[in-house]
């Protein structure tokens, strides 16, 4: 049976090698089309073209480069959904934090399943008091917040230094909820932000996911546009968020 539901053009353009302006621009469109229709929507002098029509224009994405400590390469992605114990789909704040542990090369973590293991001991995966104990026992300075904001992480990644945040993943951007979802992001741009999600590849608009399993989270990009209204629910300084040092 064919599967009738609507796509979006961000889910039809997902594996379109596009710059990020350019998938910025998609994203934009695919608002404009379903607010306005096509006759507005596809004119030239639409917000979106003037995004699309950056080419060149856009800065190289600011990603800080490995650190000498850190045992692998790259940023490492771990997905909560293969994690030991039969309970990743409610772990994902211990998959973001490890995936910073381990790209830092922090308290000898180089797996999810091996960070897991250290906060279980001092309570639920969705405690921030349980992962507080469990950096310390590791010997990490960690500290949560709730105050963050986008300039404090970028201020972050620009000193080499990788944010775990905390969203609502849930419902439609302009009225976000949930019981809320980590990523670990390591990475900015002129288009939104370089992430890790754990989970899965979030459709951001519509808080839900497009895929989950696997490497589905691996290096996304998440516009600022479409994640901050999750993420900064209670204004500029208001994001939850895990940083390093």
């Amino acid at each position: 049976m064919a599967n009738a539901s609507p796509i979006t053009l961000p889910q039809l353009f997902r594996y379109w090698k596009a710059l990020p302006h350019q998938s910025a621009a998609v994203v934009e469109l695919d608002a404009d089309l379903a607010a306005n229709g096509p006759a507005v929507a596809m004119r030239r002098d639409r917000p979106w073209f003037a995004t699309w029509s950056q080419d060149g224009k856009q800065p190289d994405p600011v990603v800080p480069a490995p650190r000498p400590t850190n045992p692998l390469t790259g940023f490492p992605y771990f997905s909560q959904l293969d994690n030991e114990g039969g309970t990743g789909h409610r772990e994902c704040q211990t998959s973001s934090i490890a995936m910073c542990l381990a790209y830092l090369g922090a308290g000898g973590i180089t797996s999810d399943d091996q960070y897991r293991a250290i906060v279980r001991r001092h309570g639920d995966t969705t405690s921030q008091t349980a992962h507080q104990a469990a950096l310390q026992e590791l010997g990490v300075k960690a500290r949560f917040v709730t105050n963050c904001s986008a300039s404090q992480v970028q201020a972050e990644i620009k000193a080499g230094l990788p944010v775990c945040m905390g969203i609502l993943h849930k419902g439609p951007v302009g009225s976000p909820s949930g019981g809320g979802h980590w990523i670990a992001c390591y990475g900015f741009d002129a288009f939104g932000w370089a992430v890790m999600d754990p989970q899965g590849d979030l459709d951001l608009i519509n808080g839900r996911w497009i895929r989950t399993g696997d490497s589905a989270g691996r290096a996304l990009r998440y516009s600022y546009r479409h994640l901050n209204p999750r993420w900064l629910v209670e204004g500029q300084s208001s994001g939850w968020a895990w940083l390093f040092s």
